[in-house]
């Protein structure tokens, strides 16, 4: 018997809740690699986060805005569009640090539905087995002279319960994995913030 065939089978087994199940499991692999190709595309990286501060921190604005633009990723475009537009800005603090808000918004997008799989699985997994379970009971009294029956009825119930389980798990690493780049990625750009603002609030012109 393949792989297929056995899956194929006890998904029958375990009844209606299967079904959500499945399109829980299909949605967290359809977040994962949606996820996984924006954070690819848009990720300019922390090389690129510590040469701009260098940069930064040395004078050098034109050279960090050319980094900026030949670099891809959300990040570069951040800091160009900052560097490029900042002198149209009374307040740079207000203007860097909404730009920054807006940049880290695009990288935390679906991440709470892997969070709501996450706690979904379980449940629906938990109200299948309940469900079997109770329709295993209700049925005891035509399969008094048959106990193993009312076994095998229970047996099938958690199936439910282990396929929730299971997506659960799988949930629960890929959304630890896309925490752990959202929170480098927060960090470089709280990094170029931080100097950008150091560098434009210098060179802001005082108010008289």
């Amino acid at each position: 018997m393949s792989i297929f065939t056995t899956a194929l089978t006890y998904f029958q087994r375990g009844g209606l809740i299967m079904w959500p199940l499945l399109l829980c499991s299909l949605a967290a692999v359809v977040l994962a690699v949606e996820r996984y190709l924006f954070y690819k595309q848009a990720d300019s990286g922390s090389r690129f986060s510590l040469d701009f501060c260098r940069l930064l921190a040395e004078d050098k604005l034109t050279e960090a805005g050319k980094l900026a633009v030949a670099t891809k990723g959300e990040t570069a475009k951040f800091a160009a569009t900052v560097l490029a537009e900042h002198h149209s800005y009374a307040r740079s603090t207000a203007y860097v640090e909404s730009q920054a808000e807006r940049v880290i918004s695009h990288f935390e997008e679906s991440l709470s539905y892997l969070s709501v799989i996450v706690t979904l699985s379980p449940i629906l997994g938990l109200l299948g087995t309940i469900t079997g379970m109770m329709s295993a009971f209700n049925n005891f009294n035509f399969r008094g002279d048959n106990p193993l029956a009312v076994t095998a009825g229970v047996a099938e119930a958690l199936i439910t319960t282990v396929f929730g389980l299971c997506i659960a798990v799988l949930a629960i690493c890929l959304h630890t994995y896309f925490i752990h780049r959202l929170n480098k990625i927060t960090m470089d750009i709280e990094d170029i913030s931080r100097s950008l603002l150091e560098v434009l609030t210098t060179e802001q012109p005082k108010e008289e």
